[in-house]
């Protein structure tokens, strides 16, 4: 799996099919010299491939906005995306400086992160105001998040306004572009590396700023969720692959995090990709026990609340926004269980 943004297709109001291929053309070398992806560059690599994901679409200094309203599963932009918040994305060139200005958003959770060419997050912004931005690397993305409210009928209107009022202030204006990598090689060593990091239970420690992430942590941080946010700021704990063979189930306690963040349980097929659309659980649909702790059921288990629909090598990841992490430095998810 990668990416907060990979192969995207799709983009309401874009113009026409020249003008992407124009784009593509400018932000992709695809004839140059094959360059070979290995451990030494592939965080350099998946870096610029997510980076021309977005170029491709808008160019440089321009934010990309995921759709919002009614999810297309057919037209996924990001492996293991989740529901819970709208995705907005800019490459820029900071060579010359840049700012972003964030409204006010009335208490609903909002994150700016900064994330350099090769996967470090120097900055994360979550108050409104102008923040000056950042990089060690000449080009960065501005990735955006912002809570949605799937129970608000005017929750598409309150997000637009935001991103409306979120203002780039960018002087450097350098394309972006993407070297003609092997991509065999990259895709084949994500796989490698994903299967390694998601033994390890959590992504806890694998993305920051430069030099406060162990480097082989920060290879899996890359592999298995390019643009996670780091430790302070949010917690992924990735649940192994299952078999589609029956019903599983596991209780979950209390989950520590503060207002604004929130937490919710994404599911995903074996390549990270969601396919369902009841394939979430949070707040808005979530039925919690007395004492705050949840029971979730995954497969065929009849009339049972919290369950979620499985496939062949189902697996899961738990998200927790603005986590407590002093009560979660020994957490891990809790143990699946086969229910007959």
């Amino acid at each position: 799996m990668t990416s907060f943004f990979t192969a995207c297709s799709y983009l309401p109001g874009q113009t026409d099919s020249a003008q992407t291929s124009n784009l593509g053309e400018i932000h992709a070398d695809n004839s140059g010299p094959v360059i070979p992806v290995t451990l030494d560059n592939y965080k350099v690599a998946e870096s610029d491939e997510a980076f021309y994901n977005v170029t491709k679409l808008v160019g440089m200094n321009t934010f990309f906005h995921f759709p919002v309203g009614n999810f297309d599963l057919d037209n996924q932009t990001v492996v293991r995306m989740n529901r819970d918040t709208y995705y907005s994305g800019a490459i820029i060139d900071t060579s010359k400086g840049a700012t972003i200005t964030i409204p006010e958003t009335n208490g609903r959770y909002l994150s700016v992160m900064i994330v350099e060419n090769d996967h470090y997050i120097p900055q994360v912004f979550l108050e409104p105001g102008t923040h000056e931005i950042k990089s060690t690397t000449q080009f960065a993305m501005v990735a955006m998040r912002i809570r949605s409210n799937s129970n608000d009928p005017e929750d598409a209107s309150k997000i637009t306004a935001i991103r409306e009022g979120t203002i780039l202030n960018v002087k450097g204006t350098s394309p972006h572009v993407r070297p003609n990598y092997n991509m065999e090689q990259l895709v084949a060593l994500r796989d490698q590396l994903t299967t390694e990091g998601t033994k390890l239970g959590s992504l806890m420690g694998m993305q920051g700023a430069r030099g406060t992430v162990e480097p082989q942590m920060h290879l899996y941080g890359t592999a298995i969720g390019w643009g996670l946010l780091p430790d302070a700021q949010a917690q992924y704990l990735s649940s192994p692959k299952y078999p589609n063979d029956g019903c599983y189930m596991s209780t979950y306690p209390p989950l520590p995090f503060n207002k604004p963040g929130f937490f919710s349980i994404t599911i995903y097929d074996g390549e990270g990709w969601m396919y369902a659309e009841n394939g979430i659980l949070n707040e808005f649909n979530l039925e919690m026990n007395q004492d705050g702790s949840f029971d979730a059921y995954f497969g065929e288990c009849g009339e049972v609340k919290n369950n979620l629909p499985t496939v062949e090598d189902w697996n899961y990841l738990l998200r927790i926004y603005e986590p407590r992490l002093d009560e979660l430095q020994e957490f891990r998810l809790p143990e699946m269980k086969k229910i007959n």
